[in-house]
């Protein structure tokens, strides 16, 4: 990874996405490869956003489905992994003081009240964006509702953008088909 803040700057580690992972890695915003801190958040089947990468996590050697874990039952697995999987509020309190540019991934939302508070949530930030891919863009904004979530965005002055493309706007991108087709590529030609 070209960026040293990706996953809380642990990307590679046991500590990734973690609070752990991104106090040890403070110093690092010096670093000539630090962008922006990145974090992945998703929601958890009684409501909770926390911070996880992967979909499944490994509880006795058997992959589990995240989204269908009580958050209680995430924590308990992130602890036999021994890691501390943190909520979305706790990565929002380390990093709030902060001046660095901070890139909040989503990668599975399914309720209102999420998405709610990850609106109001990064647009208390002005250096804050949301991103996301094509796919969990659809997922966590589907399209029977995703014009009243294209409204609370633009509203609320967040910018949810394409993972990789951070200047193709999802919501915008999503109104056309010519546009959603050319947004789909991770990369093209610099756009």
């Amino acid at each position: 990874m070209n960026n040293s803040g990706h996953r809380l700057g642990a990307s590679g580690t046991k500590l990734e996405n973690t609070i752990e992972g991104l106090r040890s890695a403070i110093e690092k915003t010096t670093d000539s490869k630090f962008k922006y801190w990145e974090f992945d958040i998703r929601e958890s089947i009684d409501g909770i956003v926390f911070v996880f990468h992967d979909d499944s996590i490994d509880i006795d050697g058997e992959l589990v489905e995240l989204a269908k874990m009580t958050f209680d039952e995430i924590i308990t697995a992130g602890e036999d992994l021994e890691i501390t999987i943190p909520t979305f509020k706790e990565v929002v309190s380390e990093l709030e003081g902060r001046t660095e540019k901070v890139m909040v991934e989503i990668k599975e939302v399914f309720s209102d009240q999420a998405r709610i508070e990850i609106i109001q949530t990064i647009s208390e930030f002005k250096n804050w964006k949301l991103m996301a891919t094509p796919e969990r863009f659809e997922k966590s904004f589907p399209q029977e509702s995703r014009t009243h979530w294209s409204q609370e965005i633009h509203a609320s002055g967040v910018e949810l953008v394409r993972v990789g493309r951070h200047r193709v706007n999802l919501f915008k991108a999503s109104e056309s088909r010519f546009r959603w087709i050319i947004a789909g590529p991770k990369w093209l030609f610099g756009f």
